[in-house]
């Protein structure tokens, strides 16, 4: 099980890198003496570089091998963590935390799911191959917020990045002695066109977005200057000229990867697996489960501290209500799952998730206090655990319908993460520019007015 090891370890370390720097957010600002901007910035950066690179990613993985990849990407993703521990600003926190991490991320995580479907192909074993990959995400849930807490307050935000460091070196030298190189699959080409405007189309978005809250989502709020160089057309504020951009840019990206698919070719990815209703229900169903877990992360920890006073260990209990309930939820819905259809659960999960949310919408204020915040918490976290341990059981309702084809794009080689990748920094960013630039303001303006 050297395999399922190494990459268990690989998603320990990814997912505890995620949820410890939102929570580190008040250390960074005080140490790098910088603006919550700028963290929230260097946050973002991370979806806008890896999401619209994952089909990319995965594909150089059948043509150089998955081995391969797999070790170029970790060597990359650890760039990150170091950068963390040693960087003397935010500017080079983000290079290297952001966009170099984020490249990592491209390569290893495509690869790592492959490796695991190539090396097992028993079902048996691979079911529990996945099952180790899932609880190493969901421990890192758990240890990676508790572990930011304490050291951050007691000792340093950099010491969990060094340990992150230590144990990326350690999954390294395991894959290396572990695994076996898959075979390269010939005639794969990457659909570098398609990459691009991908790419830019997603950036407009997610820039947008960021900008949205501090700047207005229609007509400008304040200035917006590059340089000494104002730039507000028509009075409007570059959020909703850069989203436009995006949209307009995809609308081109998805014509093009028509008159490719009808010419026979092999675009980035098929459109057509849209036309059938129950993959389109059981993928958007999926999507939203993660956006949730991609914006929860973002939103709630910087919330707590710059708007209600939260120190990190009081922000990262806030998150472990969370991991909590999809632990606890997690288990039983395996049970559930022998006894109810994989669409009933997500129905289910879809209302217990919202649920959560409205109660956390209601019970918002200034005043809040952690006892406050521990319920809905606790429900949106066991909604996100109804579906998220059963997420490849959920592919096998897809193949039920004949969509083979999907279930490969969703959860088979790589290509469905960077589905999920889309949908996690496109509404994720824009959760958390609105939940951050809109709603703070809001609390900031009614708590202390202008004229006090």
């Amino acid at each position: 099980m050297g395999c399922a090891i190494a990459a268990t370890l690989f998603i320990f370390s990814l997912a505890a890198d995620q949820v410890m720097m939102p929570l580190a957010t008040s250390a960074l600002v005080t140490d790098l003496q910088t603006d919550t901007g700028m963290v929230q910035a260097a946050i973002a950066l991370v979806s806008l570089v890896a999401a619209p690179l994952y089909i990319a990613g995965g594909k150089l993985g059948d043509i150089q091998g998955k081995k391969k990849i797999f070790l170029v990407g970790i060597v990359l993703f650890a760039l990150g963590p170091l950068t963390a521990v040693f960087t003397p600003n935010i500017t080079i926190l983000i290079g290297g935390w952001s966009v170099v991490k984020a490249l990592g991320m491209v390569l290893a995580i495509p690869a790592s799911i492959g490796l695991l479907i190539a090396s097992y192909p028993d079902d048996a074993q691979r079911g529990q191959a996945f099952a180790m990959y899932g609880v190493g995400a969901v421990a890192a849930a758990l240890v990676g917020p508790l572990l930011m807490g304490v050291s951050a307050e007691l000792l340093s935000w950099r010491v969990p990045y060094g340990l992150l460091v230590l144990l990326l070196i350690g999954t390294f030298l395991l894959a290396a002695r572990s695994m076996q190189e898959t075979e390269k699959i010939a005639g794969t080409k990457i659909d570098w066109g398609g990459t691009m405007l991908t790419f830019l189309a997603v950036a407009s978005i997610i820039l947008g977005s960021m900008l949205g809250g501090r700047y207005g989502w229609l007509l400008a709020r304040r200035p917006f200057t590059i340089g000494e160089t104002q730039i507000n057309p028509f009075d409007l504020s570059p959020a909703p000229i850069l989203m436009v951009l995006g949209v307009i840019i995809a609308a081109v990206l998805l014509a093009r990867l028509n008159r490719i698919e009808e010419k026979g070719g092999k675009p980035l990815f098929s459109m057509k697996l849209f036309d059938n209703r129950t993959f389109f229900a059981a993928w958007s169903a999926a999507l939203f489960g993660f956006i949730l877990a991609g914006a929860i992360p973002f939103v709630i920890p910087v919330f707590t501290q710059q708007a209600l006073g939260f120190d990190s260990l009081q922000s990262a209990l806030v998150m472990v209500t969370f991991s909590v309930g999809s632990v606890i939820f997690g288990f039983l819905s395996g049970k559930l799952l022998e006894k109810l259809q994989p669409r009933t659960l997500m129905q289910i999960f879809l209302g217990v998730v919202l649920l959560g949310l409205l109660w956390l919408i209601v019970v918002a204020d200034v005043n809040m206090t952690l006892a406050t915040f521990v319920l809905p918490m606790f429900v949106i976290g066991a909604g996100w655990g109804w579906s998220a341990p059963n997420f490849r059981k959920y592919s096998d309702f897809y193949v039920g319908a004949g969509l083979q084809r999907g279930r490969q794009w969703l959860c088979g080689d790589g290509q469905g993460k960077q589905g999920i990748g889309l949908g996690t920094a496109v509404i994720g960013s824009i959760m958390f520019s609105m939940a951050i630039g809109g709603f703070v303001d809001n609390v900031a303006a009614s708590e202390y007015p202008p004229d006090h």
